[in-house]
């Protein structure tokens, strides 16, 4: 069944549209890189999704429903957004932040009880960090807080994560562990929608039949297919505006 769907969505802003025609819809353990230049509008696309941004034209449906009749806390139950710039939590230890998802599932005034330090403690099990569960947050290196942010995703129970360059700023081996976990949690059946620079993390997280590849120009032209066919070296030298001889030279 298909958890999202977008229907000939086009976003942008009242007075500037960034890019029309968005179709696809996406299932549960699938997973669909998005990939672009700066400013080509993958982060916009993400905040149309999560209901920050109206559509100019088109419909996200959610579970089939569309986007727009839901409530803030209706489309958090189903999709979790992992930004691309955690907050520094610098108070907290890694239970506390990642318990801060449990927020839309309780009630107003009401702390997190027995069930929802479960459910924190086996959503860092998860990223491979339930040891870490009373260590500062701010004690973390970059990888570990990224993974604890992806726990803390996990923690609201969303069927859906959507991740805004997940790996940015990270060294190679935190990249790894970051792209192994979306991995698993694919392989789980996770719906995984994530935005990367990089073709080869791509290649890394969207490497099976079911998954595929979006990319935006910067002209606004959309489209999505197999992530092998999207990676082709013609397809990314004109996605990116530069010549094909300078995939070779850095081969």
């Amino acid at each position: 069944m298909t958890l999202l769907a977008l229907d000939q969505l086009s976003i942008g802003y009242p007075r500037r549209e960034i890019a029309r025609d968005i179709t696809f819809g996406v299932s549960a353990g699938q997973a669909i890189a998005i990939l672009g230049p700066n400013g080509s509008g993958k982060t916009t696309l993400f905040r149309t999704v999560l209901g920050l941004l109206a559509p100019r034209a088109g419909r996200v449906l959610l579970d089939g429903k569309s986007i727009t009749t839901l409530s803030a806390p209706e489309i958090a139950h189903e999709i979790a957004y992992v930004p691309q710039n955690s907050a520094s939590f610098f108070n907290f230890n890694v239970r506390e932040v990642v318990e801060m998802a449990r927020a839309p599932h309780l009630s107003w005034f009401a702390q997190p009880g027995a069930a929802d330090h479960a459910i924190a403690a086996e959503s860092l099990s998860q990223v491979g960090l339930g040891e870490f569960i009373e260590r500062e947050f701010s004690e973390l290196s970059g990888g570990e807080r990224q993974l604890v942010m992806i726990a803390r995703a996990l923690a609201s129970q969303a069927k859906c994560l959507l991740l805004d360059e997940p790996t940015a700023s990270l060294d190679f081996g935190n990249r790894l562990l970051v792209l192994d976990t979306l991995v698993k949690l694919k392989q789980s059946g996770m719906t995984i929608l994530f935005t990367t620079h990089d073709p080869d993390h791509a290649r890394h997280v969207c490497s099976e039949s079911q998954d595929q590849t979006l990319t935006i120009s910067r002209a606004g032209q959309v489209s999505i297919g197999a992530t092998a066919d999207a990676l082709q070296i013609k397809a990314l030298a004109a996605l990116y505006g530069i010549d094909e001889s300078v995939f070779s030279a850095h081969r």
